[in-house]
């Protein structure tokens, strides 16, 4: 891969890791205030796993880890929605069930579907973007 040669891009992407990293956080932690939080958040970490990858030539975890977490994601977002149909009798009415007297954590069970959409993101996008990378060594 011609990215790699890049000692620039390398450096670079190696130092603004963790930053990016935390500002994943940062975007995943405003989900439950406001649109987008999960989403948001999964696609820039994903990415981020992406260009690693890509400027060390090596792959941090399989293929298999990263269905997992897209699974883990989906089975969070399946469970939360089957409590909330459990316990009002509509299939997104339990959002507004969980409250708590913390601002940060007003509302429970946003952040549960944000971590759902946050992992079953980045996973897929750590997904897409492999298949459109020719690795020399095959699993």
């Amino acid at each position: 891969m011609l990215v790699s040669n890049s000692e620039i891009l390398r450096i670079t992407v190696r130092k603004l890791f963790p930053f990016i990293v935390v500002f994943s956080f940062f975007l995943f932690s405003y989900g439950p205030i406001s649109p987008g939080g999960g989403f948001q958040a999964g696609v820039i970490f994903g990415t981020l796993v992406v260009i690693f990858e890509m400027c060390n030539e090596q792959k941090i975890f399989s293929d298999i880890f990263y269905s997992l977490t897209e699974y883990i994601g989906i089975l969070i977002l399946f469970l939360a929605l089957a409590i909330g149909l459990a316990i009002t009798g509509r299939i997104f009415g339990g959002m507004y069930g969980f409250y708590t007297n913390s601002h940060i954590f007003a509302n429970i069970y946003l952040w549960v579907l944000n971590l759902a959409i946050y992992l079953e993101v980045s996973g897929s996008m750590v997904l897409i973007f492999r298949y459109f990378i020719d690795w020399k060594e095959d699993e």
